[in-house]
C-alpha cells in the first residue's frame, strides 16, 4: 500500500496540473462512498518562495486555479470530476473549497485511499507527522479503516513543523489572490452571460459571510 500523496493539499494536482507549489496548512476531506462524492476544504494556502522565479511560477499557478471556475464544464481527471472550486478570504488567509465526484473507488488509490471489495472497507496509511485525525474512521496499527456505507471526514495538518530554513520563505497566497482580482475587469453582477462575473460574485458572497 502506497502512502497518501499530496493530492489533497495541492489544488493544482487535483485539477490536473503537473507542477504544484501551492499547498494548504490544513485540509478537511469528506468522502461519501455511497454517492461517490467528495468535498475538500483547504485552509491557509501558501507556498515556499525563495527566488524571483518562484514568485512568478506561483502567480501563474494561482491564476490558472482562479480561472478554473470560469469554465462552465465539469472537468474530469483520471476518473475524478471537479465540479466547483471557490477561493475566498478568511481573516488574513486564502482558503479554497472544492466539490466533486468520482466514478469508481479504485480512482481514489491515486490519493493513497484503497478499497477492499471483500470487506467493503476503505483504508489509508496513517502518517503521524501529518497530524491526521478522524472521528469516522478507526486507526488500526498504522492504517485508517472505514466502511463504504457512510461518509468519512479526515482532518490533516502536514505542515505544522516546517524546517526553519524554509519557514522564513513561507508566503501566504492572499496577496497574490488580491493582485489577481485587482487585475480583472470590473464585475457586472447583473450580467447573465459572464461565467467570470458569476464566479467572482460567488467568491465575494462567501468571503463576506465569514
Amino acid at each position: 500500500m502506497n502512502p497518501i500523496n499530496i493530492l489533497f493539499f495541492a489544488i493544482a494536482s487535483i485539477i490536473g496540473m503537473e507542477d504544484a507549489s501551492i499547498v494548504s496548512r490544513k485540509v478537511s476531506i469528506t468522502i461519501n462512498p455511497v454517492d461517490k462524492t467528495f468535498e475538500i476544504l483547504q485552509e491557509d494556502l501558501f507556498s515556499i518562495i525563495i527566488l524571483t522565479d518562484d514568485s512568478l511560477m506561483v502567480a501563474n499557478e494561482l491564476r490558472k486555479i482562479a480561472e478554473f471556475c470560469t469554465n462552465v464544464k465539469q472537468k474530469n481527471f483520471n476518473g475524478l470530476t471537479v465540479e466547483k472550486i471557490i477561493l475566498n478570504k478568511h481573516n488574513q488567509q486564502l482558503n479554497a473549497a472544492l466539490k466533486g465526484s468520482y466514478t469508481d473507488p479504485k480512482v481514489l488509490a491515486e490519493a493513497g485511499i484503497y478499497f477492499d471489495t471483500e470487506t467493503d472497507e476503505f483504508s489509508m496509511i496513517n502518517i503521524p507527522e501529518w497530524n491526521m485525525r478522524s472521528s469516522d474512521s478507526i486507526l488500526k496499527d498504522d492504517t485508517w479503516i472505514w466502511t463504504a456505507h457512510k461518509s468519512v471526514t479526515f482532518v490533516m495538518e502536514p505542515f505544522e513543523n516546517i524546517p526553519d530554513e524554509y519557514l522564513e520563505h513561507r508566503r501566504s497566497m492572499l496577496p497574490y489572490w488580491k493582485r489577481w482580482q485587482e487585475s480583472q475587469p470590473k464585475i457586472d453582477y447583473l450580467s447573465k452571460n459572464s461565467q467570470l462575473d458569476l464566479c467572482f460574485f460567488n467568491s465575494f458572497l462567501i468571503s463576506e459571510s465569514f
